[in-house]
């Protein structure tokens, strides 16, 4: 009995296929959200009215001997709440999909981990060169190094400073782990109402302690 595909299922669950085109030895799928609001990851407040669009480029599991390229549509909205410092946000995709600033969706990433865990650097280089999917021996060490940090006790040191966006004009919060010794967060201003709507939605917020950087 022959079975029929639409274009959703060679999607991670969440995204709709708008187009597949095939570019030279890369298959780019131009893709979207299905959902038809986002939440504000300052406040939570729902909200459908878009302010513009932009495209990311992850990079997605190979096929049919090809490299793989999600284009994705990524929109801004407006958040509507009075008393939210986050007057534009955008979306987020479900972690399955894939992570904010990531290169990778979620799919490939944890392939990549699992090579770099089962091979480590330089092996597991050579092997993902032959799987249509290239990336350095650091890369491969550093999904290493995240998942270990991912694994760890939960957030209860931070250090909170101002962070420059533009010097002088502009500034914003830098959000740390103290004991881990890496960068949480970068929130857009200094307002205090900002800081504690990040507390409200970070994983553990009554086990942390706020420290002043200097």
């Amino acid at each position: 009995m022959a079975l029929h595909f639409s274009r959703r299922d060679f999607l991670p669950a969440g995204l709709k296929a708008d187009q597949i085109a095939l570019v030279e030895n890369t298959i780019r799928i131009h893709s979207h959200s299905a959902k038809t609001a986002a939440s504000c990851p300052h406040c939570g407040r729902i909200s459908r009215h878009v302010h513009s669009r932009y495209r990311r480029r992850p990079a997605d599991l190979p096929a049919h001997g090809r490299a793989v390229e999600l284009v994705l549509l990524v929109r801004r909205f407006r958040c509507r709440a009075m008393n939210c410092s986050a007057k534009i946000f955008a979306e987020r995709f479900p972690p399955a999909v894939t992570r904010p600033y990531a290169r990778r969706t979620s799919r490939l990433q944890g392939r990549v981990r699992h090579l770099g865990l089962a091979l480590g650097g330089r092996p597991a280089q050579a092997l993902a060169a032959r799987l249509q999917r290239p990336a350095s021996k650091d890369t491969f060490l550093r999904s290493i190094r995240s998942t270990a940090e991912a694994a760890s006790s939960e957030l209860r040191v931070i250090g909170i400073d101002d962070w420059a966006w533009r010097k002088g004009q502009r500034y914003g919060t830098l959000i740390c782990d103290l004991e881990r010794r890496r960068v949480i967060d970068i929130l857009p201003d200094r307002e205090p109402a900002t800081v504690e709507a990040w507390l409200r939605v970070s994983p553990s917020p009554r086990s942390v302690l706020i420290s002043r950087l200097d």
